[in-house]
């Protein structure tokens, strides 16, 4: 009799895993093969960001220049405290950059280093928590002495109007005239 119950309890156990794995597969939650659910972006730049990358590239004419978008901040600053000197501060000043990009940035082509960063500024600029992370990035730009730019988001540019948000040394180094 122990053993009926047993092979019942067992045959019981395996149907119930079987009824549970049907129902995961057939709900969406798992799938067989495609662990990873992730779709393709239509494109990396939203369309103000490529209306403005279209004049912007009208005004960078130097071709010693490039220009590069969505890049992450701590890839243009770095702390600096020394990690070594101080581990807590530096990983503190640096989560502060970790996770945050800027739309686009103008390097030289020699050495990569930055000549100008850009930032679009749309609506979402007038969210207090924009508003917050804007002036930490303008002075996070200012202390480490790179000219940070930011413009406003409107339908049309023109390459004049954008070349004279730019410092004079930079405008030279734009129309590549160092």
């Amino acid at each position: 009799m122990f053993e009926l119950f047993k092979e019942m309890h067992i045959i019981w156990v395996a149907t119930l895993i079987v009824v549970i794995a049907i129902m995961l597969f057939s709900s969406g939650f798992v799938q067989a093969g495609n662990t990873y659910q992730y779709q393709k972006q239509q494109a990396i730049f939203t369309k103000a960001e490529i209306n403005l990358l279209k004049v912007l590239e009208q005004v960078v004419i130097n071709p010693n220049l490039a220009i590069y978008g969505k890049i992450r901040v701590a890839d243009i600053l770095k702390p600096a405290i020394q990690k070594n000197s101080n581990r807590k501060k530096w990983w503190s000043a640096f989560s502060k950059i970790s996770q945050k990009h800027v739309d686009l940035v103008i390097v030289d082509k020699h050495d990569y280093s930055v000549v100008s960063v850009i930032e679009l500024n749309d609506k979402s600029h007038n969210r207090k928590d924009r508003q917050d992370r804007d002036k930490f990035i303008r002075k996070a730009y200012a202390s480490a002495n790179i000219e940070l730019v930011e413009i406003k988001a409107t339908r049309h540019y023109f390459v004049s109007d954008l070349l004279g948000q730019f410092s004079e040394t930079t405008q030279r180094k734009l129309q590549g005239n160092n």
